[in-house]
């Protein structure tokens, strides 16, 4: 068995303090950004990926919650996609209680998931495929809605309708992005263009051009931008005319 000390002590061995400022700055760490008071060690990804691909198999859930709950990003980042390899573990094995288990175990940490990187590197993967083996869960309904939910709530609600779009319903990525037109953060206009845009990828183009036809007048320019990005350079102008002329 890993414990959670042990692998922090290897984090903290490869800490280098010009990248931590380079990562506090490119995070947003900044008072009155959205990652204000975050703690840099300062490694990159694939350092942090290097130390889950040696520990993942022999450290237990518990453990690797209490990485993901530590006020290091780094620490928390390996933590998550240590839960990551287990929940994919989990289900190749075809082991409903253990992805019951890490699924419910990632949720109740959701407060500690409270970056861009750290809700895209693991909601995808373990919300967006408990999502596609369980096709009525509202959960994710729920958090979309800005009403009493965080930025990385609905963030995680509309990053994992990746899995779901691959896995033919892309109808949730149209409805979720629906409730983020309105949103103030520009983080989650990014998120659901990105999301659009994966949609019009997997064959899902009229839909798009449905939604946007829809929407266009409300759209934020950056969800526009991301969620074009893939259509031919003439209907990108078209639909960036369609939205001035409708404000």
């Amino acid at each position: 068995m890993i414990d959670s000390a042990d692998i922090k002590t290897t984090l903290l061995s490869m800490a280098d303090e010009r990248q931590a400022r380079q990562l506090m700055r490119f995070f947003k760490t900044g008072p009155g950004q959205y990652g204000a008071g975050d703690k840099f060690v300062g490694l990159w990804n694939p350092q942090v990926r290097m130390v889950v691909k040696k520990s993942w198999k022999n450290t237990p859930l518990s453990e690797a919650m209490k990485l993901a709950k530590s006020p290091l990003h780094e620490v928390r980042l390996c933590g998550l996609l240590i839960m990551v390899e287990q929940y994919l573990r989990a289900m190749k094995k075809k082991d409903r209680t253990g992805m019951n288990m890490i699924f419910d175990s990632y949720i109740s940490i959701h407060p500690h998931i409270n970056n861009w990187d750290l809700v895209d590197l693991s909601a995808i993967k373990i919300v967006g495929n408990h999502e596609v083996l369980n096709p009525d869960m509202i959960l994710m309904d729920e958090w979309i809605k800005p009403d009493g939910h965080t930025l990385w709530q609905q963030r995680i609600a509309m990053v994992s309708t990746w899995m779901l779009t691959r896995n033919g319903r892309a109808d949730v990525c149209f409805r979720r992005a629906r409730f983020l037109l309105s949103s103030r953060h520009d983080l989650l206009h990014k998120e659901a263009g990105w999301m659009l845009r994966e949609a019009w990828k997997k064959g899902y183009r009229e839909e798009l051009r449905d939604f946007l036809e829809a929407y266009i007048g409300s759209m934020p320019s950056v969800m526009l931008s991301y969620a074009c990005e893939q259509m031919p350079a003439d209907e990108r102008i078209d639909w960036r005319q369609k939205r001035k002329a409708r404000q």
